[in-house]
């Protein structure tokens, strides 16, 4: 039998008060977890946006051999617009993240200007796709080290051009 859990204090129990302005996108790394929710607080966002959770987050998203993630993380876009009335996706891809290795290729975790171009050009194309499904909504792009630290990734509409042995399969 389940139980359910105690609320904590802090949750705003207010079911009027039931609108985020943004919605996170971030991976399911177990090593991340507490560094996302820390740099979440650090902006004063505790209990103040939505979240999904996906492999790899923007990758995750774009990888074609995960259509269905795609189309899951859309439905939740449109949800939480309709529900909570966002205003901004924050997406958070990471360092040495296991899904790059996996729908890209691991190679391209070696050399850190590799992986850092192949996680800008990630982010880009889905901050793109984000604007032209979802117009009005803003988008922040972020790549956490695992130390937690952030590093902001400026959204270009020029194509950042790959190491053919790290181009990504998405569909």
């Amino acid at each position: 039998m389940r139980t359910a859990r105690a609320r904590s204090p802090e949750i705003q129990t207010d079911t009027n008060d039931h609108t985020t302005k943004v919605l996170l996108l971030n991976c399911m790394d177990h090593r991340l977890v507490d560094n996302v929710t820390r740099y979440m607080d650090s902006r004063s966002m505790r209990d103040r946006d939505d979240q999904i959770t996906l492999a790899g987050a923007a990758i995750g998203v774009l990888a074609e051999e995960k259509s269905a993630w795609g189309e899951t993380f859309w439905d939740h876009v449109g949800l939480a617009r309709e529900l909570h009335n966002i205003e901004k996706i924050i997406v958070i891809n990471h360092r040495y993240c296991g899904a790059r290795k996996a729908f890209v290729t691991p190679e391209c975790g070696q050399d850190p200007e590799a992986e850092m171009k192949l996680h800008t050009v990630m982010l880009n194309r889905l901050a793109k796709e984000i604007r032209s499904r979802e117009p009005g909504l803003e988008v922040e792009l972020l790549l956490m080290n695992l130390d937690g630290t952030v590093q902001h990734i400026l959204i270009d509409n020029e194509a950042v051009p790959l190491n053919p042995q790290c181009a990504p399969n998405i569909a």
